[in-house]
C-alpha cells in the first residue's frame, strides 16, 4: 500500500509540474515572468518557514 501511495503522490507532483509549465507557455513573456519572480519568493518564503520550524522542533 505504500509503494501505491508512494507512486500516486509522484505521479500527481508531476501532473502538478505539467500543468504548470502548460498554464506558464500560454501567458505573455512579461506576465509569465512576474509570475515566476512571485513564485521564487513564495518557495524561499515557505523554504525559510520550514528551515525555522526545523529548528525550533531541534531546539525545543
Amino acid at each position: 500500500m505504500a509503494l501505491v501511495r508512494a507512486w500516486l503522490v509522484l505521479f500527481l507532483i508531476w501532473a502538478a509540474c505539467a500543468g504548470l509549465t502548460f498554464w506558464v507557455r500560454s501567458m505573455s513573456r512579461q506576465h509569465a515572468f512576474a509570475w515566476l519572480r512571485l513564485a521564487r519568493w513564495l518557495a524561499l518564503g515557505a523554504a525559510m518557514a520550514l528551515g525555522l520550524a526545523a529548528l525550533i522542533i531541534y531546539l525545543f
